[in-house]
């Protein structure tokens, strides 16, 4: 794809995008109107209401009346952000695809389908966080000292901790290898006996 194919077609998608925004744009505003309508007629249905002999059966239709309405307006609004998504979802394969055939054709480069990793590389676990050291604080009394040592005590069981896991980490991965290099496969498990009937 030449250079002015590509501007074409981005400017083709970005007229579609504009139009998508605009209609839902105004979709959004109509279901804001609606909601605002909504509550205001039910604050009016209050009032009234207020005003007869039997309240609390007319304050609950009017209630079920605003949530029935509500709910007709999140389900529009739910499809509406639901088709907003899908958009943004084509917009990007579209992109991708683009950025995949304007790399294909440029010379000496790899294509998109060549990634640098294989899955069936084993990953390499994250190096651990570095701890960071105590900070040690000023010289005082007795309770200081022994809050110090109880603090360096709680670090290095901590390290020591952290040591271990990772040694059981390494020998895990390595024993999963072995495993794997062996070309052992694991059993199935036996069917589960079945339920007697009475």
């Amino acid at each position: 794809m030449n250079s002015r194919g590509f501007v074409i077609a981005l400017l083709a998608l970005l007229v579609a995008v504009d139009a998508s925004i605009a209609q839902s744009s105004a979709e959004r505003a109509r279901i804001a109107s609606e909601r605002a309508a909504a509550k205001a007629r039910l604050a009016e249905q209050e009032r009234a209401c207020r005003e007869q002999f039997v309240v609390t059966a007319c304050l609950e239709a009017a209630r079920k009346e605003e949530r029935s309405t509500l709910a007709r307006l999140h389900r529009a609004e739910m499809v509406l952000d639901d088709a907003e998504r899908r958009e943004a979802a084509a917009r990007r394969r579209q992109s991708i695809q683009e950025r995949a055939a304007a790399k294909a054709a440029r010379p000496g480069e790899p294509a998109a389908s060549e990634s640098p990793h294989r899955r069936d590389e084993p990953r390499t676990p994250p190096a651990p966080h570095p701890v960071m050291p105590l900070r040690p604080e000023p010289a005082g009394s007795a309770d200081d000292a022994s809050k110090r040592a109880a603090e360096e005590r709680n670090q290095a069981e901590f390290d020591a901790r952290a040591r271990a896991a990772q040694a059981h980490r390494a020998e895990v991965e390595k024993r999963n290898a072995a495993r794997a290099a062996s070309g052992k496969v694991a059993k199935p498990l036996p069917a589960a006996p079945a339920a007697s009937t009475p």
